[in-house]
């Protein structure tokens, strides 16, 4: 696999229309993974958890465990900060929207209600 070969020895070999070189290849490679079972497994090794191959998984110099505990205190007041934070925007486009500007949804009861529905639906089907 060229990756292999790219990370480890630094160089790309190419071999097209009979003609068979070298090429140096200087990169750097940062890459993201999530736990297969969505979340990480503290019984489990870093590339059980990880789940890419060991041949890979060893050409990376540095490798960090980047964990979110589950703490519904935690994830409520990001929850909040997030949701103030599109208040406090939908608020504004409502301002520019009374000057002239365009605005995105006007917060009627309609678009609450289907809100209300949509959280209900997703809270009872993906938890």
């Amino acid at each position: 696999v060229a990756i292999h070969e790219a990370m480890e020895q630094q160089t790309i070999s190419i071999a097209k229309a009979g003609i068979t070189t070298m090429l140096k290849s200087r990169t750097s490679v940062l890459a993201a993974a999530n736990p297969p079972s969505g979340r990480y497994d503290d019984l489990k090794s870093a590339q059980d958890n990880i789940d890419l191959q060991s041949t890979i998984l060893s050409r990376f110099d540095l490798i960090f465990i980047v964990k979110d505990p589950a703490s519904e205190a935690r994830d409520a007041a990001i929850a909040r900060k997030v949701l103030e934070n599109h208040r406090t925007a939908g608020a504004m486009l409502r301002n520019q929207g009374a000057a002239g500007g365009a605005t995105e949804g006007d917060g009627s009861a309609a678009e609450v209600d289907f809100l209300k529905r949509y959280i209900h639906y997703a809270r009872s089907q993906c938890f």
